[in-house]
């Protein structure tokens, strides 16, 4: 059963977050965009035959284009969310891309390839994620409608096998102290921002900065 007042926190900071996102200048998003893919490749996460999902950026999202086109490149198998319609339930399915893949509107305008091959959230080696906002625990709050968090569920009674790994993509803006969280709601694996990446393994979760220990260039 919700908690009541879980629910109004959550839409008040929901409120805030998507505002914060919003105000991110175009500079930014594209630099972001590229930070966080070089990380990600950095990392050894794109590996040639990994079936991989990653969301179709919308809005003010960070956007993954350049990550999808880096996944191919490296020979993943890439898979883009399907949202159902509505009153279809809330299990994302996952279709797979590649650069001659036709497209078509699927639910809240969202683009979506034209159905040719699926991959079972079970047989995904990692899916990336976008979020409103996350915290020092690295959980995750999304725009509520929960079909990450349904389809990904039985990641919650894995105790040690935990695949898919779970990763967010996001502006450090997006953080937050603490959520609050339902028992439900997930908790990721890592977070890569434009200036580092979060890794759950040590409570709280431990973030490694691109600058390694140097500050930024101011060029």
């Amino acid at each position: 059963m919700p908690d009541p007042q879980v629910i109004t926190e959550k839409a008040a900071l929901r409120r805030t977050l998507r505002q914060r996102r919003v105000a991110v200048d175009d500079a930014t998003r594209r630099t972001a965009s590229l930070a966080v893919t070089r990380q990600i490749r950095a990392a050894g996460l794109l590996r040639r035959g990994r079936n991989i999902a990653i969301y179709v950026p919308m809005g003010s999202e960070i956007s993954t284009w350049p990550l999808i086109l880096a996944a191919l490149k490296a020979g993943c198998r890439v898979f883009l969310p399907e949202t159902p319609r509505p009153g279809k339930g809330r299990h994302l399915e996952f279709v797979r891309f590649d650069e001659q893949s036709r497209w078509h509107e699927g639910a809240f305008g969202i683009p979506v390839p034209v159905h040719t091959h699926y991959c079972a959230a079970r047989d995904l080696d990692i899916v990336f994620l976008p979020l409103l906002g996350f915290d020092a625990v690295l959980g995750r709050m999304g725009q509520g409608g929960g079909y990450y968090d349904t389809t990904f569920a039985f990641r919650r009674a894995r105790l040690h096998w935990k695949k898919p790994q779970l990763i967010g993509v996001a502006f450090d803006c997006q953080r937050v102290d603490a959520l609050p969280l339902d028992p439900w709601d997930l908790r990721l694996d890592k977070i890569f921002t434009e200036t580092g990446h979060y890794n759950s393994r040590r409570s709280p979760a431990q973030f490694t900065t691109i600058y390694a220990g140097r500050p930024p260039s101011d060029t």
